[in-house]
């Protein structure tokens, strides 16, 4: 059994072949979760990606597989796990071998959590694969953006910028806990409607419905990061919000002062540099392959503190590690 590389990961045993998250659609594919640079239309994938997929890609097509039920796909038997990293998204299993996707162990509202299991060959994601890339405790981070949000909304709107499939989403469902008013842009809300398809619970009313007098009300907005850069003329009046970031770069770079911004907090839906290593560790692999971003920084790691033979499959960089992506 092999890995390698191609537009996509590709597990290759004899003349056995399996793409996982290959960059355009392929049959007989597995697709990992709902983030853009992952996203093709053909694969294998579970029913909350393929709704996500829909609604992103309005002719995406695929064949849903929940987690923990084993299929054939390509001559593999391939399971979904749940990878804590967004709504619907997986690591998947190929016989031996188990490819994290983005993955995250610490989980989040609006998804399980990343759980190590047992593999010849592991294959894991490197975005925050630095020894330098350390993220503060999740639940003081979150209890801090909440407690800041609280305390500018006395003074008026609240404009808070995030990814807008998966980070967008947990910040409404963070906002909903302290039972605060959150409105959306209609991308992120045709996004949020799906979650709610599939029974997670999220409050939120589309900014394309506020009346003119209903936007000069002290709420939560939550939009895409780029909107915190430049906003829209769709959304001029908001130019009088205190605006914060929300991104685990946010542990490297200061976005407050390089963007002219009032806040910004380090929340990931990756996990981080100790992260990778302790999950490597409990999944006791005797191969591990590392992929994108930090790759072989991560395989260095691997090899020096845990012993194992690891090597980098592509030091890609993908639109999702851009500061703004």
């Amino acid at each position: 059994m092999q890995a390698f590389y191609e537009r996509g990961v590709v597990v290759q045993d004899g003349k056995r072949e399996i793409a996982l998250d290959p960059k355009r659609g392929r049959k007989g594919s597995v697709v990992s979760h709902g983030h853009m640079d992952h996203l093709s239309s053909g694969g294998y994938m579970t029913p909350g990606t393929l709704d996500i997929l829909k609604a992103r890609r309005k002719r995406g097509t695929g064949t849903a597989l929940p987690y923990d039920t084993p299929a054939e796909v390509e001559g593999f038997q391939v399971t979904l796990r749940e990878a804590g990293h967004t709504f619907g998204s997986a690591m998947v299993r190929v016989d031996d071998v188990l490819y994290t996707g983005d993955f995250n162990p610490e989980g989040g509202v609006t998804c399980g959590r990343a759980e190590p299991e047992w593999c010849q060959t592991l294959i894991i994601e490197a975005t925050y694969g630095r020894p330098s890339f350390h993220f503060p405790d999740k639940r003081d981070t979150e209890s801090d953006l909440v407690a800041w949000t609280e305390l500018q909304l006395a003074r008026g709107p609240v404009a808070i910028g995030g990814y807008e499939f998966g980070k967008a989403q947990e910040l409404i469902a963070l906002m909903n806990r302290a039972k605060l008013d959150v409105a959306v842009p209609d991308r992120i809300a045709d996004l949020a409607d799906v979650y709610r398809q599939h029974g997670v619970s999220l409050n939120y009313r589309r900014t394309s419905e506020l009346t003119e007098e209903e936007r000069k009300d002290p709420r939560v907005y939550i939009v895409p990061g780029r909107w915190i850069r430049m906003l829209p003329d769709e959304a001029s009046w908001l130019s009088g919000a205190r605006t914060a970031y929300v991104s685990g770069w946010c542990t490297i770079y200061d976005f407050t002062r390089s963007m002219n911004l009032d806040a910004q907090f380090p929340l990931s839906d990756h996990g981080d540099f100790d992260d990778l290593m302790e999950f490597t560790a409990h999944c006791r692999p005797r191969r591990v392959y590392t992929v994108f971003s930090h790759a072989t920084e991560l395989a260095k790691e691997i090899v020096r503190r845990l012993k194992i033979k690891a090597e980098p499959l592509a030091a890609t960089r993908r639109k999702e590690d851009a500061l703004f992506g």
